[in-house]
């Protein structure tokens, strides 16, 4: 009698982890450079990205209102190329977790020679997104669910205007460099600014409140 339970749990497993599979691979595959640009349109949205990919130097990122990639639990996004990633209030960016339970590794600016530009995005579920040795301005961003919201280190200037950190356990670390706030809000963090030695953040603190640790 106890044989075909066995079959029929196997089968539903099973069934479950297909769909999941399914489900996952519904989106389309996060594109490579043409002609040097990585090209991600809200037509062909939810991109979806399983490993790791790299922006390189002589590339341009492009991400229209509207778009949102699916992430992976392996998924890096590193950035080292022209950034512009151009959201609306009306239609956001979304870079989030493919499954909601697991986090995926994040996304990197890594010595980009141009300012990046990033404009009302969505990150949820990231383990860590960094700014390395790279300037330029997030408006409008909202960080949220990640064990480091955003990770500053040897960058001259990173503006955060309008942005908002929450339910982070460590919102803005800056361990070199100097990050500027304006109107951001960091609230509902485990940490709310974590600096070493060489970090400085100039700007607007009065919306840093409400963390367990300042």
């Amino acid at each position: 009698m106890m044989r075909p339970l066995i079959r029929s749990s196997f089968i539903v497993a099973l069934s479950v982890v297909c769909f999941a599979c399914l489900s996952f691979a519904s989106g389309m595959p996060f594109p490579a450079a043409v002609e040097g640009k990585v090209f991600l349109q809200e037509k062909n949205s939810p991109y979806v990205l399983e490993q790791g990919v790299v922006v390189g130097p002589n590339d341009t990122l492009v991400v229209e209102p509207g778009v949102t990639v699916l992430m992976g639990e392996f998924a890096k996004l590193m950035l080292q190329g022209t950034i512009k990633i151009l959201g609306t209030s009306e239609k956001p960016v979304v870079f989030s977790g493919a499954d909601s339970v697991m986090n995926w590794n994040g996304f990197h600016i890594m010595s980009c020679s141009r300012p990046f530009e990033i404009k009302n995005l969505i990150v949820e579920n990231a383990f860590r997104n960094t700014v390395f040795r790279s300037s330029g301005t997030f408006e409008n961003v909202r960080f949220s669910n990640k064990y480091y919201a955003l990770w500053v280190d040897e960058s001259p200037s990173v503006s955060l205007v309008h942005c908002k950190m929450k339910q982070n356990r460590y919102a803005l670390s800056v361990r070199a460099g100097r990050v500027v706030l304006n109107e951001t809000s960091v609230s509902e963090n485990v940490y709310g600014l974590y600096l070493e030695t060489e970090g400085k953040i100039d700007g607007d603190t009065d919306l840093v409140r409400n963390n367990q640790e300042s």
